[in-house]
């Protein structure tokens, strides 16, 4: 039999095993005979390999079926199969290498080699005068039969390897004399080279069964469609919905190569021969739609209101590289509804505005241009085209604000949205310290951040607008145990004088230091913050 995809080691051992043999031929000495041992030892330790290697692909192929896929699940049951019809072929063997042992008289206690190593009669006597040979090589063939008959037959490459691995041709001699296969593994050889030659059949049943499997692992994924990018996306129960009525999508991760572009094709299709069979029969002519990036883009003209539908077929290049040409096809319907022109109003603050502040809102109408937008706003809120759609919306007090969109259409003035917003006061703000954690900082670096920068009055991180509070008014003191101190006021958050900056700077860890700030904002709402820093 013939190896396929072997290793330097390997490759070192065949030529090792067919030197020895040819001195053998020339009757060499009994430590020669222990070089067959020797060389027995170096195939267990490849045929150890090959379990270990073989291990770690039932593992993956088990893995694999625990995703519940098909496929996957049918090769976890070849592999199973597999499995147990190697591990009976690879004991029936060691059997017989035990009984051939057995029969040259033992192991011998002290070298643990077998006694009867230099006998050349018990191999043939056990394997041709007995039958076992046949009966090895029926196995052998049966085995190979089972492994061909998972793979697919345009799958020549790993037949023909399990065919060599697994090979049991006629024996021919020097003298060109046919016997049959069994005689040229055991006869006029000694009980060593007979041994070594079943282990070297043990190493190709592990070798075949590891290429078998495989084979099985690498076809679990080989019809899968590979992707590169993924993202997230939605589809929508419905692509309109009136006032009250309920939204829904259902929200899932999406896929595709940017690779390869597929073939899109869209058109009039039979919607009943879809409905019954879900696949898409075009009943008119069809679009070849461009791809970018892997996805299709569709566009087309609107001139009718209502309810529209179309679909098509995606076709993506076969992954099976022994399928190189071929095309999966991906049917696919959408339906949209065409609807007269109406005004989008959207902001980041959630149809809320704050009082005095300029706030940001987008008001878009699908197919009207923004310059034939009219904007208004009720409850004294002053409003500003920026342009582009953009406008700034400013309260003056709080309460109910109605934006109100009209259109010009062909010459008059329609209006197309009506939205209530709601005008609130600014947040309080909150004292603001650099260097300041969790309340704490130490001496030096406070007195000169007081000094250099001072506090300030700010608004919290999830406030949607900039806007910088204006101090009225900063007073700060300083605590040692029950006893306050106060210090000059501050001024613009900051202290201006140095022997303040230096008492500060002296105070002690425990000591606190306390800022009582007024703080008006654009609402024109004044606020009393206070801030207590402890030195740490």
């Amino acid at each position: 039999m013939a190896g396929v995809k072997q290793t330097p080691r390997q490759q070192m051992i065949g030529m090792m095993y067919l030197v020895l043999l040819a001195m053998l031929a020339m009757n060499a000495s009994k430590d020669l005979l222990d070089a067959f041992i020797f060389l027995e030892d170096g195939i267990d330790i490849t045929t150890k390999n090959f379990n270990a290697t073989n291990n770690s692909i039932y593992s993956k192929i088990t893995t694999a079926a625990a995703s519940g896929a098909d496929v996957a699940i049918k090769a976890e049951k070849n592999a199973s199969n597999i499995e147990k019809l190697s591990n009976q072929l690879f004991l029936d063997i060691e059997k017989y290498k035990a009984d051939i042992i057995e029969l040259g008289g033992g192991i011998d206690d002290e070298t643990g080699i077998p006694i009867g190593k230099d006998n050349q009669d018990v191999g043939a006597e056990y394997l041709i005068v007995k039958g076992f040979g046949e009966e090895l090589k029926n196995k052998i063939n049966d085995y190979k039969s089972s492994l061909i008959a998972l793979i697919e037959p345009e799958d020549t490459a790993i037949i023909n390897g399990i065919e060599k691995l697994l090979a049991t041709p006629p024996h021919i001699d020097y003298e060109d004399v046919e016997s049959p296969w069994e005689n040229g593994i055991c006869e006029y050889l000694p009980l060593a080279a007979v041994t070594a030659n079943l282990t070297n059949i043990q190493s190709y049943v592990r070798n075949s069964e590891s290429q078998a499997i495989n084979y099985l692992l690498e076809n679990i994924g080989i019809n899968e469609v590979k992707v590169n990018k993924i993202l997230a996306t939605s589809i929508a129960q419905s692509s309109y919905v009136l006032q009250g009525d309920e939204y829904s999508a259902d929200i899932f991760l999406a896929a595709s190569d940017t690779t390869q572009d597929p073939i899109v094709i869209v058109g009039d299709y039979d919607i009943a021969h879809y409905g019954k069979t879900g696949e898409i029969k075009f009943t008119n002519k069809t679009d070849t739609i461009p791809v970018y990036g892997g996805m299709g883009r569709f566009k087309i003209k609107t001139n009718e209101t209502g309810n529209h539908t179309w679909g098509g077929i995606m076709k993506v290049p076969h992954p099976n590289p022994k399928r190189k040409g071929e095309f999966l096809s991906y049917p696919f319907v959408k339906n949209y509804t065409v609807a007269a022109p109406s005004a989008v109003i959207s902001s980041d603050q959630l149809n809320i505005m704050y009082i005095g502040l300029e706030n940001d809102i987008s008001i878009s109408a699908p197919g009207i241009k923004s310059e034939d937008l009219t904007v208004n706003a009720s409850n004294s809120c002053k409003v500003t085209q920026k342009g582009n759609g953009k406008y700034t919306f400013t309260p003056s007090k709080g309460g109910r604000i109605e934006i109100t969109v009209l259109a010009n259409i062909n010459g008059e003035k329609k209006v197309v949205s009506k939205q209530t917003w709601k005008s609130m006061s600014l947040p309080p703000p909150f004292i603001f310290t650099p260097g300041v954690k969790n309340g704490l900082a130490g001496a030096e670096s406070l007195a000169t951040v007081l000094k250099q920068i001072g506090a300030k009055p700010k608004y919290s991180k999830s406030f949607p607008i900039s806007s910088t509070p204006k101090i009225i008014s900063a007073e700060i003191s300083y605590r040692k145990g029950n006893n306050i101190t106060p210090l000059p006021n501050l001024v613009n958050g900051k202290i201006i004088d140095k022997e303040i900056e230096n008492l500060i700077s002296r105070l002690r860890r425990g000591d606190k230091i306390e800022i009582i700030m007024k703080a008006k904002g654009a609402d024109k709402i004044t606020h009393k913050i206070f801030q207590r820093i402890t030195i740490r």
